[in-house]
């Protein structure tokens, strides 16, 4: 039933995102996170206080971050606001990142170099991108894209085989990295559309794959 409900929710916030409605965006993008909140919250006596602690936070920051993306999404003039915003999203999503990655490795979970440096080689290409585009923004998103590097490596060095959490650090990191070149290299607004989809769409599916991978996990 879980699934089904979030997997609705999901579709929502990605439809309202891809067509750019701002009130319904607002509406349905909180949804899905609150769905694997309650999730969490059913398993609390079978992990350890810290293991809840972690996850707790993961949601929480992953639903502030949500929220500031999404203010910076609809902030129509580029300035000082717009890069506020987003300096302040990557920062909450920075927090989600080292939660996820603090309870991976409390499971066993070590990143290995090589994964390492092939996940910030691809995300090169995006601050890349900054550095062209929003050079002042660059230290922070350059930062959030260390602990987005971080968790996606040491979500592939679990102790034990999860090709769910595997999958979900790779897919979060595609999300991230088109949402960089969606909003600065796309031009055409069916194209932007469907890289948006994209966007929320594999970021609603690599949290669901991190959060109930984690959270399940005994």
């Amino acid at each position: 039933m879980t699934v089904v409900a979030y997997v609705a929710a999901a579709a929502a916030a990605t439809v309202a995102g891809a067509v750019h409605d701002r009130r319904a965006a607002a509406l349905t993008k909180p949804v899905p996170l609150a769905i694997l909140g309650v999730h969490m919250v059913r398993g609390l006596r079978r992990r350890r206080p810290l293991d809840n602690a972690l996850l707790a936070g993961a949601v929480a920051f992953s639903m502030a971050g949500d929220r500031a993306m999404l203010l910076e999404e609809f902030t129509e003039v580029d300035g000082a606001q717009k890069d506020r915003r987003l300096q302040i999203g990557a920062a909450l999503f920075a927090g989600a990142q080292l939660c996820l990655t603090g309870a991976m490795v409390r499971r066993g979970a070590r990143p290995r170099p090589a994964g390492m440096l092939v996940r910030t080689a691809v995300l090169a290409e995006s601050a890349t991108v900054m550095a062209v585009r929003r050079p002042r923004l660059l230290p922070v998103l350059g930062a959030y894209g260390n602990t987005l590097a971080l968790m996606s490596a040491t979500a592939a060095s679990v102790a034990r085989p999860q090709p769910q959490m595997r999958a979900g650090g790779l897919l979060f990191l595609a999300s991230d990295l088109t949402i960089i070149n969606r909003r600065h290299l796309i031009r055409d607004d069916r194209l932007a559309a469907v890289a948006e989809a994209w966007v929320l769409a594999s970021y609603f599916a690599a949290q669901w794959l991190l959060m109930t991978g984690l959270a399940d996990d005994e």
